[in-house]
């Protein structure tokens, strides 16, 4: 897959301007240039002078990824996030892994977190066995927010994919219940350059579940619905007859 086939996309709210001019600066180097990196401006209180498109108040960080999907041309798109905690390395590896297993739909980075709280340890351990049980498929990561997946999927699911920071979750979900092919691949994650991370545990994991049991049991159960929809109509059509 030559380099010019993917796109990068980054939703950024009020993170360091020292760290995205790094990060522009070091995708062209890695890529030699010929790989589209869009920044996706979420409301920040300093509008980013290097985003391609902004939205003038926070929309969510989902919804900065849709804005980004909706407007680049490429056949994959790689997301990660602005708070450099992701290596192009891995970018690089996502990239490799794709070409060389060309049936694959999505690879999703499954982070190695050595540094984090037990709370959240064990709501993202939560989370992933709620997700795999939906998905009918073990997750060994559920959100993570750097990945690689074919545009024209993630354009079929746009109207059922959170806005907030369960997008990850809702498109790991979706693809899985749908029987798409999805692999993950040991990432490393570096400590945050800078600033507190936006998430809370709490209001975002119940968010996350939602998502989880929403989308899953619609999927998982669509050939059901199919075959009772013919028998739903008539029997509709005979209520309003009588």
């Amino acid at each position: 897959m030559p380099n010019h086939t993917f796109s990068i996309i980054v939703p950024v709210k009020d993170e360091s301007l020292e760290v995205l001019k790094n990060l522009l600066l070091d995708t062209y180097t890695t890529f030699n240039g010929a790989v589209d990196l869009t920044i996706v401006d979420d409301g920040s209180k300093v509008p980013c002078p290097m985003a391609s498109f902004r939205h003038h108040v926070s929309l969510g960080y989902g919804k900065a990824i849709k804005t980004g999907i909706q407007n680049v041309k490429t056949d994959w798109i790689v997301t990660m996030d602005g708070d450099g905690q992701h290596r192009l390395r891995d970018v690089q590896r996502l990239v490799e892994l794709v070409q060389d297993f060309p049936e694959l739909d999505m690879v999703v980075g499954d982070r190695r977190l050595h540094e984090i709280h037990f709370h959240r340890y064990l709501g993202r351990k939560g989370l992933n066995w709620l997700a795999s049980i939906a998905s009918h498929r073990w997750i060994p990561d559920l959100n993570s927010g750097l990945r690689i997946f074919r545009r024209s999927l993630a354009m079929s699911y746009m109207p059922v994919l959170c806005d907030t920071f369960s997008f990850t979750t809702s498109l790991t979900v979706a693809m899985l219940a749908d029987r798409y092919k999805v692999d993950w691949l040991p990432i490393r994650v570096l400590s945050r350059a800078s600033g507190d991370s936006h998430v809370r545990v709490f209001r975002h994991g119940l968010t996350t579940l939602k998502y989880i049991l929403w989308i899953g049991l619609a999927l998982n159960t669509r050939g059901i619905r199919q075959l009772l929809r013919p028998v739903t109509r008539i029997l509709l059509g005979r209520w309003n007859d009588k």
